[in-house]
């Protein structure tokens, strides 16, 4: 008898594809290696595979050495309202579809988001068929802080679009990771630069791929690596978040409690009591807020 233990690695010849459902299926990132054989068992046998270039995908799935019985359908950003709803019409025709991107994981940064939102408000099934990731891979090679970390995708191609959006972010303290185009990634850093300052930041070009980099230095220095080599390939750009310096920050609190010790001094009440405002609004020690109103 089959228990859930049994079932919680599951080998690729045992997969049922389940009518009525959306798979997600990642694709390499670049090094054909990466591809898993549970996504290969899924398009070889999916009905339909949707994809957002129909020509490059058959290559793909030919570098992939994939003969896959299902149709080939066009699912990108223009038009994706309408083919959403025909795919949504197919799944619930019992048939079973497969979405790819042109890299990675659908879904990420495409337009696959609102098919999926699409199904899900539907009543269809979703099942996500993991892969490889630019952005994992990014985040996992960075060198920067990432127990939390913010994906930001493309940043807006306008100056005073991508000027605001930044400005947004200027007190994020997590670190934070861009997707970028080759022939936007100088203007990209310089915005970078100009808006959080010379922080920590990593690069990572053509990741999985025979000219792969992953670098760790500050955003001046990828500006002037950029300004004197063209950038090629596909980027990923992490960012340290915001690194608050914890001697102002603690100049600061210093000089907080002297006003409200201050403030607090006017006041006809007793010392016990101003102690207790203290600590309750200034969430410090009881103590701490004692010796603060005493004056010691």
């Amino acid at each position: 008898m089959n228990t859930e233990a049994d079932r919680e690695l599951q080998e690729p010849s045992k997969t049922e594809l389940k009518p009525h459902t959306l798979y997600l299926v990642g694709v390499p990132i670049g090094n054909l290696g990466d591809f898993t054989p549970r996504a290969a068992d899924i398009l070889r046998r999916a009905d339909y595979i949707a994809c957002e270039e129909v020509q490059a995908s058959r290559r793909l799935l030919n570098a992939l050495h994939l003969e896959v019985k299902g149709t080939l359908i066009s699912y990108r950003e223009s038009g994706r309202e309408a083919s959403g709803s025909n795919i949504a019409d197919l799944l619930k025709q019992g048939k079973t579809v497969a979405v790819i991107s042109g890299a990675g994981m659908p879904g990420i940064s495409d337009p696959g988001r609102d098919l999926v939102l699409k199904c899900h408000q539907e009543g269809l099934g979703v099942s996500p068929v993991p892969g490889a990731s630019a952005l994992t891979a990014a985040a996992a090679s960075c060198g920067l802080p990432t127990r939390r970390f913010a994906f930001e995708g493309f940043l807006p191609r306008g100056d005073g679009d991508r000027q605001k959006f930044l400005a947004t972010l200027a007190r994020e303290e997590r670190t934070m990771l861009f997707f970028e185009a080759p022939h936007r990634v100088l203007s990209t850093l310089q915005a970078l630069r100009e808006a959080f300052g010379n922080r920590r930041a990593f690069v990572g070009r053509e990741l999985t791929k025979y000219f792969e980099e992953c670098v760790l230095a500050d955003l001046e220095f990828f500006c002037e690596k950029y300004r004197e080599t063209e950038p090629r390939g596909e980027f990923v750009i992490a960012v340290e978040g915001l690194q608050e310096d914890e001697t102002a920050k603690a100049l600061e609190a210093k000089v907080q409690l002297e006003a409200d010790c201050e403030f607090l001094k006017d006041l006809d009440i007793s010392a016990k009591d101003k102690a207790a405002i203290l600590g309750y609004f200034r969430d410090i020690p009881k103590n701490k807020a004692k010796q603060a109103v005493m004056g010691k």
